[in-house]
Formats: structure tokens, C-alpha cells, sequence
């Protein structure tokens, strides 16, 4: 069985960085729920021991594991299922190859709601601000209608994204050497996946698939000669299940904005707590055929 998590590739035969260039592959981010009726299972490997943590999601118990992944539970809404997160630093800290544990949870049943592909580029060139360049000439090919950029002297790594970070599906370029305070050629280029495409990023990998071959169906950057060099793949798509409704819509670009400007102004968060609450008790009503009543 395969400890090592991090996926190595071949070096590539470029020129412009110091050093030998060299391209890595990890998940960053995996997150998804058991649903009611399916059994919390994870590899026998993983540690059992665990201790209380602040539930988040709505959720009502949290349990930190010695790995650092954590469960969400409601004894008392098991409609919500089992939520189960390994985030960053407990992504990088798996004693057990994140392939295999794709399969496991793909077996057990689990419902994956986000997946963070990172692609670590390191002595090839690859700078996030040609990105932001290349965006604002028009030249990235991507379906996305927004790029923000983040460059923040308190928060240092200068960022690129393509796409929301609200959205499915999200890319983002950065310097990974500044954000960890070294001085080196190193950019992360990191896919975030959620829901449906979640689902289908997690079974691309466990078939084989390159994260760079999901990340340019995405947004590629067809005149940016160290891009191509380095994402020289077949691209692989991420489809979503279905298409927003007009509701739907309405909701993320709407209402979600002008409730995030309440609870700011007021910096009330026990407000959003309240109303994801709210929420999640009409869909206890709706479930068992009632109505919402208000």
C-alpha cells in the first residue's frame, strides 16, 4: 500500500527557473457527507481517537480526529448525514495515499461536495501576474465570467483566480514561495471542484486521470508559452448535473449578497446562524410532506 500522497511527475525540459524544474500533485481540500442511511466508514488505518470540536454547518457535534480531519454530526437531524473534512494541512498530513482513500469513500458511499486539486510548478516561470496579464488581453479560454485578483501586503502570495470563489468550480494561481516567506520559484495552481463536480473529479482520479487535464478544461491560456509547456494535456471536463434555475439565481446573486451586507454591517453572525436554522427546519417540514410556516 502506497503512503506517499503526493503524486510526482516527470521533470520537465524547460528552461528560464533555477534549478531543476519539477511539477507535483496533491488534493488540498477533501469534503463531503455520508447521507442518511450510510455508515461513516474511513480506511482502519486512520486513527480512532478524536477529541470535541466547535461544530460548524449547522452541524451540532464536531469531532477533531489525531489526523486532523473532522466529523460533523446532528443526532437530532440525521437528515443532515455525516459531514466529514480533511482540510489543508490534514490533506498533507494522510498517512495513507489520497487514491485509496478516494476509493474507500467512493465505495462507502460518500457524496463528495469539494475537492481542491493543487498543481505545484516549481522552477518553471510560472508567474500568477502573467496570468492576470493574459486575462486582461482576453486571451484565457474559460467559460468562468469572473477573475478577481488578490494581492494583499498583509496576506502575502499574489493570487489569480478564474471564477468565483462562490462558484462550482474555481481556479486559482499563486505564489506558493511568498505565501510560505521563501524566496524560490514556486506557483500552486489549485482547482477547486465542488458538488457534482466534485463527484466527478473524485472518480477522475481514482481512474487516473491528471489534475492539469481537469484544471485546462477549465482555463487554459493558449498564448502563454510556460503555461503550455507545462499543461500540455488532454483536457478532461467536470460537467455539473444540471443548470441553475432561474430561482436559483436569483438566490446566489441576490439575496446571498444582501445578506452578507447584513450580517457585515451589523456583525451579527448569530443572524446567518438563525437563518441557515430557519432553512434547515423547512427542509425537515418539506421532507415529511408539511409546510413551511413562518
Amino acid at each position: 500500500m502506497a503512503t506517499n500522497s503526493r503524486q510526482k511527475m516527470t521533470p520537465l525540459a524547460l528552461t528560464g527557473g533555477s534549478g531543476t524544474p519539477i511539477l507535483s500533485q496533491k488534493l488540498h481540500w477533501i469534503e463531503g457527507t455520508f447521507k442518511k442511511g450510510n455508515a461513516v466508514s474511513v480506511p482502519d488505518i486512520l486513527p480512532s481517537k478524536f477529541v470535541e470540536c466547535r461544530p460548524f454547518k449547522s452541524y451540532a457535534v464536531g469531532s477533531l480526529y489525531e489526523d486532523g480531519r473532522i466529523l460533523l454530526t446532528h443526532p437530532d437531524r440525521p437528515e443532515m448525514g455525516s459531514h466529514l473534512i480533511w482540510q489543508g494541512q490534514a490533506c498533507d498530513d494522510c498517512p495513507i495515499d489520497h487514491i485509496w482513500l478516494l476509493n474507500h469513500l467512493i465505495q462507502a458511499g460518500f457524496s463528495f461536495t469539494q475537492l481542491d486539486m493543487a498543481i505545484d510548478v516549481i522552477n518553471c516561470n510560472l508567474r500568477p501576474q502573467k496570468a492576470t496579464e493574459e486575462i486582461k488581453l482576453g486571451r484565457c479560454k474559460t467559460r468562468a465570467r469572473k477573475a478577481p485578483r488578490r494581492d494583499d501586503a498583509m496576506e502575502p502570495g499574489y493570487t489569480q483566480y478564474v471564477g468565483k470563489k462562490t462558484s462550482e468550480i474555481f481556479l486559482k494561481l499563486y505564489d506558493k514561495a511568498e505565501e510560505m516567506g521563501i524566496v524560490a520559484d514556486h506557483t500552486r495552481i489549485e482547482l477547486t471542484a465542488r458538488h457534482a463536480r466534485a463527484d466527478h473529479a473524485a472518480r477522475q482520479i481514482v481512474s487516473g486521470t491528471d489534475f492539469r487535464a481537469m484544471a485546462v478544461a477549465f482555463a487554459d491560456f493558449p498564448a502563454w508559452r510556460e503555461w503550455q509547456a507545462i499543461m500540455d494535456v488532454m483536457p478532461v471536463k467536470l460537467p455539473s448535473e444540471r443548470h441553475e434555475t432561474n430561482t436559483e439565481r436569483w438566490l446566489l446573486e441576490q439575496c446571498a449578497p444582501a445578506l452578507a451586507r447584513v450580517i457585515y454591517f451589523a456583525s451579527n453572525t448569530e443572524f446567518y446562524e438563525r437563518f441557515k436554522e430557519t432553512v434547515m427546519n423547512d427542509l425537515e417540514q418539506l421532507s415529511n410532506g408539511g409546510r413551511t410556516v413562518h
